[in-house]
């Protein structure tokens, strides 16, 4: 666990950074530099374009970490050819990307476009971006098989943040307009992809050279490979559109100025992911090495221990978010327009910790024996979504596509979880649960009754400081995590190993 941890506090430092320059960019200046349907369209068109690279991966990100043990090669560098089929296989999915774009993409287009979306006017972006995210993700989880993520989650985190609040400072003093602002922020994705690729070539030194020996003579690998992906790349579905089906669902109801304001409350709750952004890419290869080694007991113990520290941390983000949404739209500029997704925030945020407790799980089947489950979890998570819009959107607008992006999480949850007990006998819930399930209900009590100031700054530095303060006493004082106690006592006295 110490190189877990280090790796985890170092991108943790790297994440949070991050936050401060997202907070600054989403919620102070391109409110104020743009109008609400850009920032919508701004954010529709990184979306989308992540969701394609996700689909044109073809579930990489998921099945490198399951079979590099079993190309790896201790006594060369190259690893039977692993790093050919890495950046190979993302080729193959972005042509199929293209066919399925071809038939089904009209479609879909023409139903933004009755719902008073112009997103469909920006691809010759969407596109491009779409393709330099799906290598992007290939890198960055390339780098995490070394267990190195700190430096690509850096560049990802702070870099392309940092190059955000530039081009929004050009657009403010008008030397760029909107459009020339998207364009370059292709380039600023364009730089980061440069970066990564240079990184992971200086971490070991690699070769684009397949190896086609190596997979003759282990034809069962090529079988499993290619059952393994066919399986995940319908699995991947269902995250992908509880991540994104929600824009379609806000633009055909209210067209770029609500996806505006729904992208920008979106925006506010992602943060509660950050936790898993940091313990995932370290996580992932180790849970898949224990379970190609039978090792069930550290299993048990990597997972439990990633699942309530993810969900701690998210869980404090979120009511770091709560306790001042109201300050947070009164300080942003246009912040009455954008105050219509105040409870996005809260209803996406919880969906958010329901994923954290998930994700780890998910991790396990995908790299299980029965993880062909991932189609029906996929179905079936898509089914409860699109039920829900049915019912919940005419009735609540965007508060009903929160809800069914949340509810999205929940079958996701209890289906991965199941199937863990069912199949391996484990799980990861505890007396430890009950106690931050009572701290959670406890901390949204006491912010609904604690009184408000009618200063804002006293409000977000005073009142939801004492808040905040009292969730860390209540965590720390019932020791619901062992782990980040022993951590915050060692960063304490100054006996923290940072490397």
């Amino acid at each position: 666990m110490g190189l877990i941890i280090r790796q985890s506090i170092k991108a943790s430092l790297s994440n949070y950074a991050g936050l401060v320059i997202g907070y600054i960019n989403i919620l102070i200046l391109m409110p104020k530099v743009f109008q609400a349907s850009e920032v919508g369209i701004s954010r529709f068109i990184i979306d989308i374009s992540g969701v394609l690279a996700g689909f044109a991966s073809l579930g990489l990100t998921y099945s490198m970490s399951r079979f590099f043990p079993k190309f790896k090669d201790n006594q060369s560098p190259y690893h039977n050819g692993f790093t050919f089929w890495v950046y190979s296989i993302p080729i193959v999915g972005l042509l199929l990307l293209a066919a399925v774009l071809l038939l089904c993409g009209p479609s879909l287009l023409n139903i933004l476009k009755d719902g008073g979306s112009s997103t469909i006017n920006y691809l010759h972006i969407i596109i491009p971006l779409s393709v330099i995210m799906v290598f992007t993700l290939v890198t960055e989880q390339y780098c995490a098989q070394f267990g190195r993520i700190v430096v690509v989650n850096i560049v990802r985190e702070n870099g392309l943040r940092l190059a955000n609040l530039f081009l929004i400072i050009l657009a403010y003093n008008s030397v760029i307009s909107f459009n020339a602002f998207i364009v370059w922020l292709l380039v600023s994705y364009s730089l980061v992809l440069a970066i990564d690729v240079i990184y992971l070539f200086s971490l070991n030194p690699l070769s684009l050279s397949p190896d086609i020996n190596f997979i003759k003579n282990n034809k069962t690998l090529r079988n499993d490979f290619f059952g393994f992906t066919g399986v995940i790349l319908f699995g991947s579905i269902a995250p992908l559109i509880i991540t994104r089906s929600d824009y379609f669902s806000v633009s055909m109801i209210g067209g770029d100025t609500l996806l505006g304001i729904y992208s920008t409350a979106m925006s506010i709750a992602i943060m509660v992911e950050l936790p898993k952004r940091v313990i995932l890419p370290i996580v992932q290869p180790v849970i898949s090495r224990l379970i190609h080694e039978h090792k069930w007991s550290e299993l048990k113990e990597i997972v439990g221990k990633g699942n309530l520290n993810q969900v701690l941390l998210g869980m404090f983000i979120l009511f770091g978010l709560w306790f001042n949404v109201d300050s947070i739209f009164e300080l942003m500029p246009n912040g009455h327009i954008y105050k219509a997704g105040k409870w996005v925030i809260l209803i996406v945020g919880i969906g958010k910790l329901i994923e954290l407790f998930a994700i780890l799980p998910g991790v396990v089947v995908n790299n299980s024996h029965f993880y062909k489950w991932n189609i029906v979890t996929a179905f079936t998570a898509l089914f409860v979504i699109f039920l829900t819009y049915h019912y919940a959107v005419p009735i609540w607008a965007i508060n009903g596509t929160a809800i069914g992006v949340s509810m999205g999480y929940l079958v996701v949850a209890l289906i991965n979880n199941s199937l863990v007990y069912k199949y391996y006998k484990l799980h990861w819930l505890s007396f430890d649960w009950i106690k931050l399930g009572f701290v959670f209900v406890v901390m949204l009590v006491l912010n609904y009754y604690t009184p408000y100031f009618s200063n804002n700054w006293l409000n977000i530095f005073v009142r939801s400081g004492a808040l905040l303060s009292t969730f860390a006493i209540l965590v720390f004082g019932l020791k619901i995590s062992k782990d980040l106690n022993s951590t915050s006592q060692q960063l304490l006295k100054g006996t923290f190993r940072w490397f």
